[in-house]
């Protein structure tokens, strides 16, 4: 440490040097005896630690050098020298920033070397402490009080950063209302006179009501040691009163109480690790101790609690000198000996050997050691840990004799042989057995050699086929009579299972001859694994598949292909369907050699032996990776804007549906921005299409910047855009983002061939749950919001207002004469022709329900369907679509009218219905059609939000003939490994995708792509909305030769709809 010293008197300054060069040579004294030589040393960067000054100089005052040291903030520690009985000066300095204080004489300078290193160590600390921010919410209602405070911690502790309110209710809204959310505070400075609230209620509601440890310091002008002691007991850290120089005190009582705060809470975070660790080491399966390394002995001198769990015996047993030594097992004793004699030589850190529980069991405990060294390098002293691996070696026993098994059954070893060895192995594994096989219920016991005593069996274990046909049993007999404990009797049976493979061999092997035909013609990959898991077999398109060649795989574990895209749940879940069903199916991903990863459906069945007992597993893969990018693709085309990569309007509505769950379950807002471009028209009538589109990308890829990853922009198409907000506080979060979003278009976009472009957005903003509760009110209150702000001058954002709230007192009464509609029998229905594309030849018709209103007239059904999805009239309503179109078609049949499939749609609602299937079969009994004159249609959708539950229901319709179709495919998120599975007929292509054929390459592609799906699941497909010959030819160019839509005919009433029939006959219409 380097110490400038400023002394005049040359006395004090001798006995000075004298004194730290005795009792402190590592303190490095320079002395000068005026101020004005201090000031020209003292700003050398890095010259001095500490300054120890004289208060009185002929040139100065030790208090004025203070001063110029803390107004330049030099890196110093500051020690006063004072005179005796000089205390106000002393009380001066520290005021002023002194780090500590001496007043000279005997014990002054006795004192000298530790108060220079405890000062200089503290003025380190608060350095430290000083580059970290304090942040100090201060209630004060005095200005004059706020102003000086803050110049002083401004001036003297800098480092503190004030937050200043003036009552109580401000300090209650800044803090959290709960002890779990984080505070933007260090610390809570206030007044004890605060209007409204006083300082002692509001520390009661932080304390008492919100269980708050933030530091709490209060300051008082008028305060008594009751109300001192009254904060102290409510919970205030420290206080102080407002005597002349209180100010100088402040910074040291804050670090003071924010410093004690901490403490506590480490203490606090300590003793909750202590408990934890207790709680661990008594439920841990490994037992601890430590042991001393003497020259002779080397007792245990600790053990953990756990020993008497794990061992059954005490921890102070276990202390007794000797007790080690003498539960090792006989076999062992010397070995160990001898590896703990050779610990502190550099002997292995790890042993195994059989030690004996209280029970007398032998238990195999691995023994892991840790040398402890002392600061001179010796070892006297060793910690260590038992694991219990008897389960281990017990396992790696049972693997062995496995395997032996199965090498003497390749090898064609005789069975009695093997048997005999099963024997054998027994026997090793638990000493106390022993062991004979029978075959059959009367053949001799093996080994041959074998003496069987003669009294019975202690334990006797059979072993069956399938069929559960008695193979033989195999008999323990114990030295001394007993029953087998239950890990024993696991060891028997296992075995007795391994003489049961070893007997049924030959008609193992025969079932796998049969088997070898099939296996190398099929052109999926197959995989035959033992019951261990090892590959037994690969056939030759396994190999194309995988890419490993068949020696490269055999004996190993199918574990190699494992890309690790499933986790381990996944795998149990399958194992545990194998080990119960004996049969699992499924999507997976796997590796290749190559290292690619592919994904595939693979079935894996247990194949049993003519006994019925599990054999092998063999596992059929399907190489699915052309239809998984034809999903992705067909899946990013369907939700993704081509020119833009945003969501799409589909895939926007989905994630707004699913925000406004999330919204719905936590209590939290949603905000909805439609987002249209001022003057874009002009630009493309300006300078073309293609500068427009490009323009389009340029803003969709600055706007993306601004948006947060939990958000969403989407492109509904044209100049609209639209923002999803999530997890917004306020109303004006939403208006902030808006505002951001209009000024990222103030500066100009620069096209590629040099143009420089402006445009500006009018912005519509509605608020989930203020403004609506479902995904269509919202977009379309948004897209009214944004009309208002069209309309107020553009370039500008407005919120949506409740004056539009007439459309839902309309939607109330549309539900009202709904079921009205119902009761009366308002409904009938059309039927639109379904036609095969090439010769115009009549195939089917779709049911279509229609409400003839008595009050309104014919009632779209846009306006009436969802409401009636929503509120449950769908499942009568559709009851009687179903019942009436099942009349008409068998009406036309009776007439002698051309055969034709009539298509009723189903709802979620319905389809959701437990008893939907008996009501398919009751109309279907009921009315006399035939079930295959019936074709139920599905959106892809519903099925997805059912799996399961769908997947069970349209088997049994299936079950019933009637013809499965999915509609408005392409418009959901079906995998195509669940749609494979599905007991579908037909897919249906959206009329979204036919509607711009030719125009609109995206729809030409995602509508190819569906055909060609479908031709690869071997389905039919059929085509809505084909309203012109061009996508009439489209779609016979690419393979789908059903359609439907207005260029074929227009619904009509069910006895129109026959009269075309008439016409029709068997001929184009």
């Amino acid at each position: 440490m380097r110490v400038l010293h400023v002394e005049d008197n040359p006395a004090d300054a001798d006995l000075t040097r004298r004194r730290l060069a005795r009792r402190a040579p590592d303190i490095e004294l320079d002395q000068v005896d005026r101020q004005s030589d201090a000031l020209e040393r003292l700003p050398v960067p890095g010259r001095y630690d500490l300054a120890l000054l004289d208060l009185r100089l002929p040139d100065g005052s030790g208090l004025d050098l203070l001063a110029w040291i803390r107004e330049r903030r030099l890196p110093l520690a500051v020690v006063v020298l004072t005179g005796s009985g000089d205390q106000d000066a002393a009380i001066a300095a520290l005021q002023a920033g002194a780090d500590d204080y001496l007043t000279k004489g005997e014990r002054a300078f006795e004192r000298l070397p530790t108060t220079l290193r405890d000062a200089w160590r503290r003025f380190r600390l608060a350095q430290t402490r000083q580059a970290r921010p304090l942040r100090v919410l201060y209630a004060e209602h005095t200005p004059a009080d706020i102003d000086l405070t803050r110049r002083h911690l401004a001036r003297y502790a800098p480092h503190i950063r004030l937050t200043v309110v003036d009552d109580a209710e401000q300090i209650l809204k800044r803090l959290p209302t709960d002890p779990l959310t984080p505070t933007a505070f260090d610390l809570l400075l206030l007044d004890y006179r605060l209007p409204g609230l006083d300082a002692l209620e509001t520390v009661k509601v932080l304390r008492a009501e919100r269980g708050l440890d933030i530091p709490i310091v209060m300051v008082s002008g008028q305060g008594s040691e009751e109300v001192a002691a009254r904060a102290m007991h409510l919970g205030v850290n420290d206080y102080l009163s407002k005597h002349p120089g209180y100010l100088h005190q402040l910074p040291a009582t804050l670090e003071k109480a924010w410093s004690l705060t901490q403490l506590e809470r480490e203490r606090a975070n300590l003793r909750a690790a202590s408990e934890r660790l207790a709680l661990a080491l008594a439920t841990s399966p490994v037992i601890l101790y430590s042991r001393r390394l003497g020259p002779d002995e080397r007792p245990l001198t600790w053990i953990s609690e756990n020993i008497a769990r794990l061992l059954g015996y005490s921890p102070t047993l276990a202390l007794q000198p000797g007790w080690w030594n003498s539960r090792l097992h006989p076999e062992d004793r010397e070995a160990a000996l001898d590896w703990l004699r050779e610990l502190d030589r550099g002997g292995a850190m790890v042993h195994a050997y059989r030690l004996i529980d209280a029970q007398g069991r032998v238990r195999w405990i691995q023994d892991e050691v840790t040398l402890l060294e002392t600061d001179g390098g010796t070892t006297h002293e060793a910690t260590g840990a038992w694991h219990d691996i008897t389960a281990t070696k017990t396992g790696e026993q049972m693997r062995e004799t496995r395997l032996a098994v199965l090498d003497a059954l390749i090898d064609k070893h005789s069975l009695t042989d093997i048997l005999g060895e099963i024997a054998t192995r027994l026997e090793r594994m638990e000493p106390d057995m022993r062991v004979s096989i029978q075959i059959g219920s009367d053949g001799p016991h093996l080994p041959a050699e074998r003496t069987v005593p003669e009294r019975p069996a202690d334990w006797v274990a059979p072993f069956k086929d399938g069929a559960g046909q008695m193979l033989g049993r195999l008999f323990v007999h114990y030295v001394e009579p007993r029953a087998p404990t239950p890990t024993e009797r696991e060891l028997i049976d296992e075995c007795a299972c391994i003489a049961g493979l070893a007997v049924t061999r030959v008609r193992a092997d025969t079932r796998l001859r049969q088997a070898a035909t099939v296996f190398e013609s099929t052109r999926e990959g197959v995989i035959i694994t033992d019951l261990e898991g090892r590959i037994l077999d690969v056939n030759r398109a396994f190999t194309e598949i995988s890419g490993y060649s068949e020696p490269e795989v055999l004996g190993r574990n199918p574990s190699l292909l494992r890309s690790n895209r499933q986790d381990h749940a996944f795998y149990q879940a399958m194992w545990h369907s194998l080990k119960t069903t004996g049969h699992w199916q499924g999507e997976i991903w796997n590796r290749r050699k190559s290292g690619e990863l592919y994904p595939q459906i693979l079935t894996i069945n247990t194949v049993a032996d003519s006994q019925g007992r599990p054999s092998h597993y063999v596992g059929v893969m399907t190489d699915i990776s052309q239809l998984k990018q034809s999903e992705a693709r067909l899946e990013h085309l369907v939700h993704y804007d081509p020119l833009t990569n945003l969501p799409n309007r589909r895939l926007v509505q989905s994630r707004l549906e699913h925000a406004l769950e999330r919204a719905d379950r936590q209590g939290g807002r949603v905000a909805v921005l439609f987002v249209d471009l001022d003057r874009f028209k002009t630009v493309n009538d300006s300078l073309g299409h293609p500068s427009g589109d490009v323009l389009l990308e340029l803003l969709a890829r600055r706007l993306s910047e601004r948006v947060r990853e939990d958000d969403t922009l989407a492109r509904l198409g044209g100049d609209e855009f639209l923002v999803l907000l999530e997890n917004l506080q306020r109303p004006e979060d939403a208006a902030a983002v808006a505002e951001s979003l209009l000024s990222l278009l103030q500066q100009p976009f620069h096209l590629p061939n040099g143009q420089e472009l402006y445009v500006g957005a009018s912005i519509g903003i509605s608020l989930y749950p203020d403004d609506g509760h479902t995904v269509t009110d919202l977009i379309q209150h948004a897209d009214v919001a944004m009309y208002q702000a069209k309309e107020e001058g553009r370039n500008t954002y407005r919120f949506y207002t409740p004056s539009l709230t007439q459309t839902a007192r309309e939607r109330l009464g549309l539900e009202a004469r709904l079921h009205r509609a119902l009761a009366s029998e308002e409904f009938v229905l059309h039927y639109q022709a379904q036609i095969d594309m090439r010769d115009g030849r009549l195939i089917g018709c779709e049911a279509l329900v229609r409400w003839h209103s008595a009050t309104e007239g014919l009632v779209a059904p846009d306006r009436f369907i969802p409401l009636a999805e929503e509120t449950g009239l769908i499942v009568p309503l559709g009851e009687w679509v179903l019942r009436q179109a099942c009349a008409d078609c068998q009406s036309w049949r009776a007439r002698g009218l051309t055969d034709l499939t009539v298509a009723v749609n189903l709802s979620g609602r319905q389809l959701r219905s437990p008893d939907l299937v008996e009501r398919v079969t009751r109309v279907l009994r009921e009315t006399g059609l035939p079930a295959e004159r019936l074709k139920l249609e599905l959106t892809e959708s519903m099925i997805m939000d059912q799996r399961e539950q769908a997947l069970e229901r349209l088997r049994a319709l299936k079950a019933l003939g009637v013809r499965l179709s999915i509609d408005d495919f392409g418009t959901g998120y079906s995998s195509l490994a669940y749609l494979k599975r599905l007991p579908i007929d037909e897919l249906k292509i959206d009329r979204d995708f036919v509607r711009d054929i030719p125009e609109d390459s995206s729809d030409m592609e995602i509508a190819a792509t569906i055909i060609a799906m479908a031709r690869n699941l071997r389905l039919n497909v059929i085509a809505e909305g084909v309203e012109t010959p061009e996508q009439c030819d489209f779609l016979i160019r690419q393979g789908c030769t059903a359609g439907q839509g207005y260029l074929f005919g227009r619904p009509l009433p069910a006895e129109a709809f026959a009269q075309v029939m008439r016409a029709c006959g068997t001929t184009a219409c």
